[in-house]
Formats: C-alpha cells, structure tokens, sequence
C-alpha cells in the first residue's frame, strides 16, 4: 500500500515558485506524481501566442490564495500516485472549499432563504500534478470549482472494476449538486437556482471494467464552466452526462457516447466549444430534451453515429466552424418535425424543432442529416464537403422586406472541398490564460508595499492601479475588494480572477465619482485596440451609483472577456405586488441607479460565459460605434426594466447563445435593439420571457435603419399563452412597424443583400419508411433520389441487404439524374414465411459525381406481424357471466379484465368485426386465471365469415398454454371472423379470455 507524501523540495519550488508570503501557504505539503502523457488522437485549436493540444496545463504553477484549499496540503494529505485511494481527502476537500464559501457569504444568492442556512457562493480546490485514484461518486457542491495545476494536468482516476459502476448508465464519478455543503441536507444535482461550478484544467480516465460509468454529471443555471479537461471513458458508459453553460477545451475520447446533452436549467443554451468527441461507440452526442447546444470549432470523428436525438424530441441544434470525419452513420440524426408530440398547438410545438449548420467540413459520413422516422436523408455533393448553410426548421428571406419568403424545408448549401482544408475551421479566436507563472498576487504586492488589501473598507484602488502599470498580468486572489476610481488598464494588461462569485471588486456607495449618469464612469476601463484579457472576477457597482459602468471594453479584436458576472439585483417598481418578493425569491435587496453593465465602445474581442443581471443598469450589455470583430459565446442579460442588450453603428459581429430573460415586473424589458447595425449574426437565441410577467411586449428584437440581420435559430414560444409569457413577434422594424410574428425560427434574414445561396447535394427517402409484409408474402415501396447539384448524378444504383432467408431487390440503375431531377426506384421485399420477428433492410443509394463515388445508406422497417385489428373493434358474444363482457376480450389489455361465458352454453362463441377487410396473418388468444396455468380454453376454432358462409381458417386443440398462436390460413380480404370454442375449459365449461389478438394488414 502507498503512503501519502509530501513533495521534494524542488518539486515544491517549481509549483510555487518562490512566492509564499506572510505564511499565506504555511506548512503546504503536496504530492508531486508524474502522470504518462496520454495518447489523444486530435491537437485541440491554436489561440494566441499560445497552443491548446490535448491536455495542456494551463496553470502549470499554482496561483497563491490564501481562501483556496490545496489538495495535498497538510491538512489534505494525498497518495496521488495512481493506487491508493484518494476519494475521501478529495471529498472532505471540496466540503471545506463549501463550507469556506459558505461562512464568507461571498457571491451569495440563495443562501438564507429555500432551505439554504449558508452562503452558496462557494470555493476553489487546488489540485496539483499528480495521479489520483477514485472509488466512488465526488460530490461537487454549488460553486465549487476543481481547478489543477503543474506540468501536467492532474488526472483523476476511476480504478478497473470498480464497485459501483457496473450496472446502469448514471454511475457518476462528479456530481454536481444544487446546494453548498450543509451536513444532513438531500442529494440533489444541480438546478435552476444553482451557479459557478466548475472543473478546470484536470484530466479524467475511467479504468476498464466499469460500464456504467459516467465521468461528470454537469447540470446548473449560470456560470458553470468545464474547461480544460480530457476524459478518457474508455469501456465505460458517457463522458457528460446533463451540460450547462460552457464546454470549452474539452476532448472526449471513447464511451458508448461522448455527451448526454439534456435543456441547461432553466432550459437555456449549452455551449460546447474548441472540443472534440471521438471513438464512441454508439454516438458522439446523443440529445434529450431539447438540448439548445451551440456547437463551435468541434471535432467529432470516428464513430457509428455523430449527433443523435432521442425519439419525440424537438430540438434547437447549432453546429458552426466544426467537422465530422469518419462517422459510420449520419453526422446528424433529427426527428421529423410532424413526429413530435404536441397536445395542443402543434404548429408551434413542431417549430420549435431546428437545426443550424454553418461552415462546417464532412468527410467519410454516411450523410449531413437523416430525420426520423421518415428516413429521409440528406448529403453534400461529394465524400468531402463544406456545408456553408443548412437549415432545418421554419426559414423565413427578406424579413421585414417586399419580398418576404418562408419555408420550412430542409435546405442544404455545400461545396466540395478536401478534408485537410478542414484544420483551419477549429482555430480558436480564445486566447489561452497567460503563463500562471509570471502573475502578479495583488495581496502579495500589496504586502511588499505595505499595504494591506481586501479589507472591504478600504479603498483599494491605488495598489491595484500601481500594479496593473508596472505588470503585465495581475491576479486577484479570492476576497472583496473596494474600488473606489475606475482600473484603468495599459494595451497589453490582463487581470485575472478564478472564481467570479468568490472575487468581488466593489464600488463604494454613493461614491460621488460614479454619480452622473451623463458622465458614464467605469470600474474597469481598457484601452482602444487593447489585447487585454480579463477573466474570472466579480463587479459590483453598489447600490447608488447612478453614473457607474461595470466594464468600459475599447480593446481589440485579440482581446477577451469572460466569466465575469455582476451582483444579481432585478429591477422592480416601488410598489411590488401582494406577497412578492416570496420567500427565497433572490433580487430585490434593494432599488438602485446605475448606467451600464457591460459598454463596449468602438471595440470588439471575444467575450464568453458572462452573466449580467444588475439590473438597475439602463441595459445590460451595450455595443456601440464599432466595426472591430466581435464574438459572444453564452451571455445571458437579465431582469433589466427596458432593455437588455442594445447595439448602436456595429458592424461584424456575431453572438452566439445570447440568453435573455425578463421577470414578474420586466414586462417592459425589450430583449435587444439594434441601430444602424449591419453584419451581426444572432446563433441560437434564447429570448424568454417569465411566466408570471405582468404585461405584453411587442417583439423582442426591434431594428431600425439596419442591414444584414441573420438569427439562425430561436426561442420565444411558450405553451399556452397565459397572461402574457409570449412576444408579439420575433422582430419588428420599428420604422415601418413591419414584424415577423413566428416565435420560433431556423433562419430569418433581414435585409441580407447578395444572391441567395443555391442548394447542394442529393436527397434520398422512402414513400413507405415501414412497410408491413406477412411470412411467405411480398410488398414494396418507391426510393426517391432528388439530385441539387452541381452536376449530374451517373451510374445510380440500389442495393438492398435483407435477412437471412428473406429476399429483397432495387429496381434497374439509372444512368443520370440532371441538375434538379428526382428518380423512383421500386424496392420489392419477399419475407421468409417462417418470420416472426420485424426486421430492417439496409439500402445503399450509390452515385458519381463528377469523378467521386458516393454512398448514401437507408433503412427500410419491415414488420411481418401487422398490427393488432382486434384491439377496439365490435365484438359480440353468444353468452356473458355476470359483468365479465365482451369488450373485455378485445380492450388491448392482456392480465386486466376477462370475458367470461355463461354457465348453460357448451359452445361459445366471439364473432369480431375489425371494421373494415384486412389481410389476416395470426391470431393469439390470452385466456385462464391470472397466475395460475388451471382453466385456460383446451380448444376453439377460428372463422371468416365472407358472404354469410363460415370458412375454417385455423384450430387449436389440447391446448395448456397462454398466449396460444394460430396461423390464419384466411381468405384475401376478411372482415368479421368467430371464434367457436369447442373445449371452453378443462373443468367447468367456461371459456375464460383476457384477450384475442387478431394481427394482419388492413
């Protein structure tokens, strides 16, 4: 057995560096274990200066906090080589970051009120270098984060045959749960009002032998965040399962499937970015409830399926600047929008069911896209594409225009191109952090200066502007920091937190500086062109600062924003209705005056995982006057009184997973508005709106004097209009008062100038994707090909590959297909006549484009039982017992009710009529008492009766069993048959049927 053990002294000094200060990480002791370089098929994206391969160390010296629990410290010993278990000093770990969190009340949200006793604003666990071996599920408390550090990324390891994860599909090896740690309280995962988690630059590897293991199970609201991480699922069930915020740097490697991608709650955007799936062997992504990914620069390879949704599922699907290469099966498997469900309003429920695809490489897949259950099929025009524009869903051209068009047709734009052109899709435009080593503690620099920070009474300003203009990169150590004057950073400054709801800068109320709102002053400010980069802090304005601005962005297009948030406060009137705020409704501490959160003004970056939601602010995120490029990867602004986001004379910008949400008082709250902008894309939106809100809104997005508007992809509907939880319209010109009603749309285009894209590829589907044919019989159907372009198809072939002993055969080549044709080929099945089960038939479409082959696969669903004609039809019988009817025998219900016949009748008889004629095959006949094998009818015959004459078409005799199956040896087409029961019982008299099955084809 290993021994836990520090690490050697020089081991030490390259994880520190040196820079302990004021006992700040007094009697540290680390374990320090080489972990073997993994093997990872795919280098991630390049950024920067700096390149992201597969398991990178971002951190590779840790950062000094004196808040922050070290793994392997004195009082969290480790083994950490791999054997011994450290499950427990892991856990006990991430308890006290929780309970730290807990006692500070830093960040806090609902601590105090829904059962919560603690602050839930939570911690950090430092997690050296090491190996660490897990036997059990880690509970990851609300707004803890993991984040490893040294050389190599830590890994945390599942052993083999681990206890625990053998059985099922839902062993987790983290959790993330809804509530800091608070002894004796329920286990629950993460939820609506859950925010912060995190995993951070750590590895991990489930050992062989534990199917069901499932490396993280990632459910929350706001702030969440996996990033840097490789999980190795080997042989065991999923790498993700339930997924919040942002996926970023995140590379799965084997499973039966990579991501189980379900709604973040409260139903909003995941964003899924710089990653890659690969190997799995069921699926890379497989989709529950409607899931809302944004898919960006990902890589999904290798494997028999790339993103699939589960039956019934209506889903919101954007895939942008990624690749798919070698998927056995279709990139992407959709439902077909008339096959979902919907009680009631169907035409909005089945909008909601959209995909996006949008510059986006395939090579070696079976097809782009396949919906079910119809089967149809859609691929791009050669073996290797680029799918420039795919939609799904409803797509509305020339919106708010003369010429407003709509379609809901999948439409497919691609052109051929080589799959090594491919690599320069998944280059990130997200810098990587800074060396951890050359940072600046802000608390140590203040001590070399004599000068004691984050007292939270104190104005910390001054310290704070010395070290940002004499070094590059300062870090804030978790605490609250007073600022009274704005931070004003140099081009190149970068100013880093690592836990936003646990590092706070704070304006001082009623500061005079911050006090005219005609004089916007903020509490970070960066320079015009800047490459600054600023990341998990923070901002509170406080409570009257009328004039105070949270981040004043001017840096360029380098430049990168992210995971930051505001104090969490909605705007609501002076008089709140009867009862409300009701207890543990967070937001309204208090009713302030602030200007802005997020301004940028005339400049542009990447800006990511950002959480702005003060909402006394006029808005929450404003951009203006600017053409520099800008990127948004899930934001989410709310809870403003007028507006949330607005965007004044910006050019070249797109925002993805931009998530809105007013509440009980915003009815007000516009989702965006946008002035003489041009170029934007909106990708994936989440407009919400709140079910109790007040009063209607027009529309959500209102533009005015703008060009170029695309938003691919929207959420606005909600079921049944109660009170006003609906827009009026997607977007309205506020001109001209033209608006586009729908609130669910795939594509809408306003004033995008240009011609339209043309359609690319070839198209396949079955008339009949399921056709019933009965043992010994023959049936078919037609297969379409529908050819977009460019060029002909030649040579068009179908082969078909049937069941052992059945036979199955495609109609005669077809030489060409034009630009714009379709072709039928009759498909012909004969079914063995001793078949008993349903089967599929594969089919294999083959074409030539110009001088390429390619294959496109079809499923065609044989079922040679046909349904069940008895179930509900009229039924008659010569005698009843008591209460024990007819109906009985034919209510589809096989162990429920009987009918029963009555005592003076020796033969009974049923006679059923299915309603109309039919082609019979079987009929099985369920009958006793339940649990026991005593009175089942020994014999009966079965009739057709066809023009008043009774045909035989099938006897049982000396029967024991139920069910019992007789072969119908019927004529064509029956409408009405008997059964006479010869021998009703073995004792009694008495023929006793829970039910009769009649199955053949109408």
């Amino acid at each position: 057995m290993t021994g836990k053990h520090p690490l050697s002294a020089a081991s030490r000094a390259r994880v520190s560096t040196g820079r302990l200060v004021g006992g700040l990480l007094a009697g540290v002791v680390l374990a320090a274990v080489v972990v073997p370089e993994p093997a990872a098929p795919a280098p991630g994206s390049v950024s920067g200066t700096r390149t992201a391969t597969a398991s990178t160390s971002v951190y590779r010296v840790m950062p000094n906090d004196p808040t922050a629990v070290v793994l392997g410290s004195e009082q969290f010993p480790v083994h950490g080589d791999g054997v011994g278990d450290d499950t427990a000093v892991l856990q006990a770990a991430i308890d006290e970051a929780s309970r730290r969190g807990g006692q500070n009340w830093l960040g806090n949200i609902v601590g105090g009120s829904r059962d919560v006793t603690v602050g839930d604003g939570g911690g950090v666990v430092f997690v050296p270098e090491g190996r660490y071996r897990l036997s059990r599920t880690v509970d990851l408390h609300a707004s803890v984060r993991l984040i490893g550090f040294g050389a190599k990324r830590p890994e945390f390891y599942l052993g083999e045959n681990t206890p625990g994860f053998q059985d099922g599909n839902s062993s987790f090896l983290f959790a993330a749960l809804r509530r800091p740690y608070q002894p004796g309280t329920p286990r629950t995962f993460g939820n609506n009002d859950t925010f912060g988690t995190g995993l951070i630059n750590v590895d991990i590897r489930i050992g062989p032998g534990n199917p069901a293991a499932v490396a993280v199970r990632f459910s929350g609201a706001q702030m969440f965040l996996l990033q840097d991480v490789d999980i190795h699922v080997g042989d065991g069930y999923a790498g993700i399962d339930h997924n919040a915020n942002l996926i970023q740097r995140v590379n799965v490697y084997g499973g039966a499937v990579g991501l189980l991608a379900y709604a973040a709650s409260p139903g909003w955007q995941t964003t899924v970015l710089d990653s890659s799936f690969v190997g799995q062997r069921e699926a890379a992504v497989r989709l529950h409830t409607d899931s809302k990914l944004s898919l960006i620069r990902d890589r999904f390879a290798d494997a028999p399926a790339g993103i699939v949704a589960t039956p019934g599922q209506a889903q919101r699907l954007y895939v942008q600047d990624s690749v798919f290469e070698n998927i056995g099966g279709a990139a992407i498997t959709l439902n077909d929008s008339e096959s979902i469900p919907a009680s009631s309003e169907p035409e909005l429920v089945r909008a909601q069911n959209q995909l996006n695809v949008v510059n986006t490489g395939v090579a070696g897949a079976g097809a782009l896209l396949t919906t079910l259950p119809s089967g149809r099929t859609w691929t791009g025009p050669g073996p290797s594409y680029l799918v420039s524009d795919a939609t799904l869903g409803l797509r509305v051209t020339d919106a708010l225009g003369d010429n407003e068009r709509r379609s809901d047709e999948v439409f497919v734009a691609a052109r051929p191109a080589a799959s090594a052109s491919f690599a320069r899709l998944l280059r990130s435009d997200i810098p990587l952090p800074p060396d951890s080593g050359g940072w600046v503690n802000i608390v140590e620099y203040a001590a070399r200066k004599g000068v004691t920070v984050g007292t939270g009474t104190s104005d910390d300003h001054a310290i704070f502007q010395q070290a940002i203009d004499e070094h590059d990169t300062v870090h804030v150590p978790m605490g609250r920091y007073l600022i009274g004057d704005t931070l004003r950073l140099r081009p190149h400054s970068n100013l880093i937190g690592l836990h936003p709801r646990q590092t706070w800068l704070v304006l001082p109320d009623g500061d005079p500086a911050f006090a005219d709102p005609d004089r916007p002053k903020a509490m970070i400010q960066t320079p015009p062109g800047g490459a600054n980069y600023v990341v998990g802090l923070g901002l509170d304005s406080a409570r009257q600062t009328p004039g105070s601005v949270h981040v004043h962005w001017r840096s360029g297009a380098h430049s990168h924003l992210a995971d930051v948030t505001t104090q969490f406060v909605k705007w609501h009137p002076e008089q709140t209705e009867p009862g409300d705020p009701g207890p543990g409704d967070p937001g309204y501490a208090y009713r302030g005056r602030h200007k802005y959160s997020f301004w940028v003004q005339g400049g542009g970056g990447t800006f990511a995982n950002i959480w702005s939601v003060a909402g006394w602010a006029d808005n929450g995120f404003l951009v203006e006057d600017t053409a520099v490029r800008g990127r948004m990867y899930e934001v989410s602004v709310e809870h403003h009184e007028h507006r949330e986001v607005v965007m004044r004379r910006v050019r070249n910008w797109e925002l993805h997973a931009l998530q809105t949400e007013d509440h009980i008082y915003g009815w007000r709250s516009q989702a965006v508005e946008l002035e003489d902008v041009h170029d934007v894309l909106f990708g994936n939106t989440v407009f919400f709106r709140v079910a109790t809100v007040l009063g209607p809104y027009p529309y959500a997005v209102g533009v005015k004097d703008s060009s170029g508007i695309v938003i691919r992809g929207t959420r606005g509907y909600r079921p049944d209009n109660v009170a006003n939880t609906r827009w009026g319209a997607t977007i309205a010109d506020v001109v001209t008062g033209r608006s586009v009603p729908e609130l669910d749309v795939a594509y809408l285009a306003v004033g995008v100038t240009g011609p339209p894209p043309a359609p690319a590829g070839a198209v396949a589907g079955l008339d009949q994707p399921e056709i019933t044919v009965l043992p010994g019989r023959s049936g078919g159907t037609e297969l379409r090909v529908r050819n977009d372009g460019p060029g002909p198809l030649t040579r068009l072939s179908v082969t078909a590959e049937p069941p052992a002993g059945w036979q199955a055969s495609a109609g005669a080549n077809v030489e060409r297909v034009p630009v714009g044709g379709t072709v039928s080929v009759p498909v012909e099945v004969h079914v063995a006549g001793d078949a008993e089960t349903d089967q599929s038939i594969r089919l294999v479409v083959s074409f030539t484009r110009g001088t390429h082959r390619q294959s496109l696969p079809l499923t065609l669903r044989v079922r040679v039982t046909g349904e069940n004609l008895a179930r509900g039809a009229a039924v008659q019988a010569s005698s009843v017992l008591s209460a024990n009817v007819a109906a009985n025998a034919v209510d589809g219900n096989r162990t429920g009710a009987r009918w029963i016949s009555g005592s003076t009748d020796p033969e009974p008889t049923l006679t059923i009529d299915l309603g109309q004629p039919a082609e019979l095959f079987r009929l099985d006949l369920y009958s006793g008492v339940t649990g026991s094998d005593a009175l089942r009818v020994r014999a009966f015959r079965v009739e057709a009766l066809v023009d008043d004459a009774r045909i035989p078409i099938g006897a049982v005799e000396q029967n024991t069993a139920s069910p019992v199956r007789v072969a119908l040896a019927a004529p064509d087409r029956v409408r009405v048959l008997r059964l006479v029961f010869t021998e009703p019982s073995p004792t009694d008299g008495l023929a006793r049927v829970f039910e009769v099955e009649v199955y053949g084809i109408r």
